[in-house]
């Protein structure tokens, strides 16, 4: 039997699930190396399960994301009395799936869903939530984006960084990335195109696919992926995955628990969704954060593919194991 968790004053990890309600989510497409993304997923999947667990992107892209959500509230029944929050999420997304390696090492897909390598939020409680609990790979920090269709279409992320890996370097809060238009052009009106989230998603799908075409061969299905995702797109669900650990406070190179964990972020209201013109995206060059590095992604400003925009209403499920150390 597992132990009770022991509930202490000050604590702010309220008990999943987590309801996040008048959420509007922006996202650009960027292209990515695909083989830095193999060994990115393999680091967090792959090499810790000893390949009980196979998790690889499904096209050589990174979606880049920033979510503002209005009301953030735990749908237990004690938890859920104890009031509710806004955050602002940006981050980055790549978009996965997880198989099983073939005889002839063809990677054979089971469940498409996402994997977050970096997430910066602006609300503390929402970091200790997500990381504690389900494994996100979330840090604090001042995030910026517009608040109208007048203000100007920057997304903005400040947080703590450390340029270089010397005794003498001072870690300091400096501007990571933003995502901005080329024009320097207000966000606009925003004018649903999308009746259903299943209708956003299968546009984005075909335009992604149309992109990539002839530049990458997509893994091979199989039948349980075609049941996995026609059930997703059914029931509104976003499977995500997750590395869940705790470093062991006697030996500083190990794992006093690891996990890889499965969620979905339930879509619980669609308010309406579309499409968004391409932004540049420009990051920081730092030991802390080598996020075009991990991703693979080229230097300087980066112009995105297509965006989109969706408004509505979601819940970060119960979770599962899917392997424990």
């Amino acid at each position: 039997m597992k132990p009770r968790f022991v509930e202490r004053g000050g604590e702010m990890v309220l008990r999943q699930p987590i309801a996040c309600d008048g959420t509007t989510m922006y996202a650009w497409l960027v292209d990515a190396d695909r083989d830095a993304l193999v060994r990115l997923c393999d680091q967090a999947f792959r090499d810790p399960s000893g390949g009980a667990v196979v998790i690889r992107p499904i096209v050589p892209a990174v979606a880049v994301v920033a979510a503002d959500i209005q009301r953030g509230h735990s749908r237990d029944p004690v938890d859920g009395q104890k009031g509710w929050s806004r955050e602002r999420d940006l981050g980055f997304w790549i978009p996965v799936a997880r198989g099983r390696l073939g005889d002839d090492d063809d990677f054979e897909i089971e469940q498409i869903g996402w994997y977050q390598p970096y997430l910066f939020i602006d609300n503390a409680a929402a970091v200790f939530v997500g990381r504690e609990t389900y494994g996100f790979a979330k840090a604090f920090a001042t995030c910026a984006m517009p608040s109208g269709p007048a203000d100007p279409s920057r997304f903005r992320v400040e947080t703590l960084v450390i340029d270089s890996f010397t005794p003498h370097t001072e870690a300091t809060i400096q501007e990571l990335y933003k995502l901005e238009r080329a024009d320097g052009g207000t966000l606009g009106a925003l004018s649903s195109t999308a009746g259903s989230f299943a209708e956003l998603v299968i546009e984005a799908t075909r335009r992604m696919l149309a992109h990539f075409l002839g530049k990458s061969g997509l893994p091979v299905p199989t039948w349980e992926l075609l049941k996995n995702l026609y059930a997703s797109l059914k029931d509104g669900l976003v499977p995500m995955f997750f590395l869940r650990q705790f470093r062991d406070v006697a030996e500083p190179d190990r794992a006093a628990y690891q996990a890889i964990i499965e969620a979905a972020c339930d879509l619980t209201a669609w308010r309406g969704g579309g499409f968004l013109d391409e932004h540049v995206l420009t990051i920081r060059t730092c030991a802390s954060h080598p996020i075009a590095r991990d991703l693979g992604l080229p230097a300087g400003p980066i112009d995105t593919g297509f965006g989109l925009w969706a408004h509505f209403d979601f819940d970060v499920a119960l979770g599962t194991e899917l392997w424990r150390a």
